[in-house]
């Protein structure tokens, strides 16, 4: 039986701040996020898959305004390399409207990583 209590600090919560329509999260936090935990090494093909699609619906629903500020984030070259991985493998998984979407990815990543980044890529034996 539950005991009565005079306490009301559990009322202090709001927990309509966490509403979908209220909460927010930061798309380039989780983009880098994804990137820095990609799971390139992993022999599981399952999670390599979801971690793909995860991404890939990151980078689709930032805006192609926001791109720019989303790359300027990400610190280490390694990251733009394992995001143009991501980038690759999305276009071997067309959607309506994604191949747009990565081309613009594509191009803002090359213009900070280079064409060593699209080497660095095409040479690797680990997948995204």
């Amino acid at each position: 039986m539950a005991k009565n209590t005079s306490s009301s600090a559990f009322r202090k919560i709001d927990v309509d701040q966490y509403n979908e329509d209220n909460f927010k999260e930061d798309d380039a936090d989780q983009a880098s996020s994804g990137m820095i935990n990609a799971p390139l090494m992993c022999k599981n093909q399952q999670v390599k898959d979801n971690a793909l699609s995860l991404t890939l619906r990151v980078l689709l629903s930032i805006k192609s305004s926001q791109i720019d500020a989303a790359i300027e984030s990400l610190d280490d070259p390694e990251l733009c390399d394992v995001l143009m991985k991501y980038i690759y493998r999305g276009f071997e998984i067309p959607s309506e409207g994604s191949s747009g979407h990565l081309l613009t990815w594509h191009e803002k990543v090359f213009a900070k990583g280079g064409v060593g980044s699209i080497v660095r890529v095409l040479s690797d034996s680990a997948r995204a």
